[in-house]
């Protein structure tokens, strides 16, 4: 079996968790691939490496993610444009992403014994469009969030449903995510806990000035369009799974639709989402 193993090397004990794993790995004669900046610092650990991450995904059967929820969402991103499925193993704080935690490291056993199931995870695909051209492309996993500048007035947003306007809001930002990112930025906006397998998109205000304040969950068949209301006094960025992609100007709209790749997570221990939610939250 020919794996990536892509580690966040910022973590703390990252290295001996990561050369661990390369060793169990390669116990079950496994062909450990790895990004060459990761193959120099982990010398002897790896069997193949390269500097493009996509050609190292396409080339392999699997990959293990080893760090945090941020780690393993950029790795699962990757891995769902070529249809290869994801392990996680969480060397971070919640890793509500995670199928593993480093302490579990013995389980990786089911692996190659094909004791696992794989999971699919919906994405979304976000396009942005000036004066009915499309300049930007991308596919989330989590989220994807508008949020204003510090120093900017609250915006208006304008967001229709299937072509039929319904939503106004005056806010700091905006966040649609789906319910894998229901756990994240969503949550902490006071948006709702979806099941990973429920298929929807979540909208959630960030700040609103309005009485109307709730999240909003729509079947995962909808099409979000907004059309961010912006002056000279507002600064718009636009942000899919945390990372900024660019600022939005005047006379850009934000188009949102489930995308139609999945990201596909390996799952080897049996949880329900709620166990695993009251797990990580320690409720």
């Amino acid at each position: 079996m020919k794996l990536l193993v892509t580690p966040n090397n910022d973590k703390q004990g990252i290295f001996a968790s990561t050369v661990r794993l390369c060793q169990t790995l390669h116990r079950y004669d496994a062909k450990i691939y790895m990004l060459r900046a990761d193959s120099e610092k982990y010398a002897g650990c790896c069997d193949a490496s390269g500097d493009n991450v996509n050609k190292l995904t396409r080339e392999c059967d699997a990959v293990i993610a080893i760090g945090g929820d941020g780690t393993i969402l950029r790795s699962a991103t990757i891995a769902a444009v070529y249809d290869k499925p994801v392990l996680g193993l969480n060397q971070g704080r919640l890793g509500f992403m995670a199928g593993l935690e480093t302490g579990e490291m013995e389980l990786i056993s089911r692996l190659f014994t094909k004791e696992y199931t794989i999971q699919r995870r919906m994405m979304l695909d976000v396009a942005v469009h000036q004066h009915g051209k499309c300049i930007y492309r991308s596919v989330a996993l989590n989220d994807i969030v508008l949020t204003r500048g510090v120093k900017s007035h609250i915006i208006d947003f304008n967001i229709m449903h299937n072509n039929d306007a319904c939503l106004h809001y005056r806010a700091d930002g905006i966040i649609v995510s789906t319910p894998t990112g229901s756990t994240a930025y969503s949550l902490s906006a006071g948006g709702p806990v979806v099941d990973p397998s429920v298929k929807s998109i979540l909208l959630t205000p960030v700040c609103p000035h309005s009485l109307c304040n709730r999240s909003i969950i729509f079947s995962s068949d909808s099409r979000l369009d907004i059309e961010p209301s912006l002056t000279s006094d507002n600064r718009l960025f636009l942000t899919v799974d945390g990372d900024v992609v660019f600022e939005l100007k005047k006379g850009f709209t934000i188009h949102i639709r489930r995308s139609k790749a999945n990201a596909k997570f390996i799952i080897i221990k049996q949880k329900s989402f709620s166990r695993v939610f009251t797990e990580k939250m320690m409720l």
